[in-house]
């Protein structure tokens, strides 16, 4: 999760909404620097450890910060809750042991600070929350040929050299590992296993803040949210009116 995803995600918001009864408007990023705040403190360490060590206290501190920040002009509940089951379903967690009534009162309560008496308890709350409403699921990766994973890697900084039948992947001039030229040509596509593999070696997964949508692009992050609105839609449309 990054700032262009969280983007990504209220103007996905925007678009869904733009013909119906609860508009986001004005849409668009309030507070840029703010926003920047909310999605980098998951990410964030304290006295040099992760200050959120696993994925739901990570997901509680993206949750509270976009919705307390308040850095879109409109949505932010929305955008805050949408952002954050993304976020779980991306690291292998799905949210769905809770109706809709119950996941509206938690995010009302959230951006009312009624969670819990004390403030300072919030980010344990949420966390507790998710965890107990989440159960594992199955990300699938997606099958990748030559060219679209070369693009992807060089995005991200890396060199691909062609050594033998082998691809020599660098960083900064740096030996990171080889990985097979797939096919005679280099044509055959890289099954989800090993895009999956090659992903945690190059520090490319959503641990690392690279999730889905920025290492494939916003097409397959596009069909996701369209899955958790067809879910959530009636939880979406009820926090437009609060």
């Amino acid at each position: 999760m990054n700032i262009s995803t969280a983007i990504f995600i209220h103007d996905y918001l925007t678009d869904y909404f733009y013909n119906s009864e609860d508009p986001i408007s004005p849409p668009g990023v309030k507070n840029k620097g703010l926003l920047e705040s909310a999605v980098s403190r998951p990410f964030s360490s304290a006295g040099g450890q992760d200050a959120f060590p696993d994925v739901f206290d990570k997901a509680a501190a993206l949750f509270h910060g976009v919705i307390s920040n308040h850095s879109f002009h409109n949505g932010n509940k929305r955008a805050a809750l949408l952002s954050t089951l993304y976020f779980l379903s991306d690291n292998g967690w799905l949210v769905d042991r809770c109706d809709d009534d119950e996941m509206f009162e938690f995010t009302r309560k959230i951006a009312a600070h009624e969670i819990t008496e004390n403030r300072e308890d919030e980010l344990y709350e949420i966390k507790h929350w998710l965890e107990v409403n989440s159960r594992r699921q199955v990300k699938g990766e997606q099958r990748l040929n030559f060219k679209e994973l070369y693009e992807i890697l060089t995005r991200f900084g890396f060199s691909v050299f062609e050594v033998g039948n082998l691809l020599e992947i660098q960083k900064d001039g740096f030996f990171i590992t080889r990985i097979l030229k797939k096919g005679m040509y280099g044509r055959e596509e890289y099954d989800q296993n090993y895009v999956s593999r090659l992903r945690k070696q190059l520090e490319l997964t959503a641990e690392y803040g690279v999730d889905s949508a920025v290492f494939y692009g916003n097409k397959g992050a596009r069909e996701e949210l369209s899955e958790f609105m067809s879910i959530r839609s009636d939880v979406m449309r009820r926090l437009a009116r609060i």
